[in-house]
């Protein structure tokens, strides 16, 4: 079999909340077994493009690059409070509702990366989530303490023996959306 790195956007958090994303993974790491995914590995998929073989393509690594660039979109506040699982593979932690900007920013990203020919992964609806952990044991939906979390970017990352690479990264702008002559607050 082919070697292959995974490749897609994601949000990744500050210290902080990767602390508490942390102390989160670990409670349910305790009550619901399995592996732990590794602190430093903690993202939530902004989009999810395929498992590219290796070397990845230089073309659809650029053509991933401009697919970003064209997002305009403005920060927004991100709230994880629920844990969930996908099958007996994937435990997870993520939003009980998905907010309209994330939803938005996910989309548009989809839709630029189609125009550009970036190979993607068809997905029915977007599940915005954390892998926390690998084969839980006795996974139990259930809501957690919520943890906030600012969002003002997102990068393009390929997975990597044991690790995450950023390809680039690009932050939202809060004047997005707002026309060019509309009044703005002093800062």
């Amino acid at each position: 079999m082919a070697a292959t790195r995974n490749l897609f956007f994601a949000l990744t958090p500050d210290p902080a909340v990767r602390r508490a994303l942390a102390k989160e993974s670990e409670r349910l790491h305790a009550a619901w077994g399995g592996r732990r995914t590794q602190d430093a590995k903690l993202h939530v998929t902004l989009l999810f493009l395929d498992a590219m073989p290796v070397p990845l393509s230089p073309e659809v690594v650029k053509a991933a690059r401009a697919a970003a660039e064209t997002i305009v979109a403005p920060p927004f506040d991100l709230r994880i409070d629920r844990a969930d699982r996908f099958g007996r593979r994937v435990g997870w932690l993520g939003c009980s509702r998905v907010p309209g900007p994330l939803q938005a920013l996910h989309d548009a990203l989809s839709e630029a990366c189609g125009a550009r020919g970036v190979p993607m992964r068809h997905e029915d609806r977007y599940v915005p989530h954390l892998t926390a952990l690998r084969d839980p044991r006795r996974a139990e939906p259930h809501h957690v303490a919520p943890i906030r979390w600012h969002i003002d970017g997102f990068r393009l990352m390929a997975s990597a023996e044991g690790a995450y690479e950023t390809l680039g990264k690009w932050a939202l702008h809060p004047e997005a959306g707002v026309p060019e002559d509309a009044p703005h607050e002093p800062t």
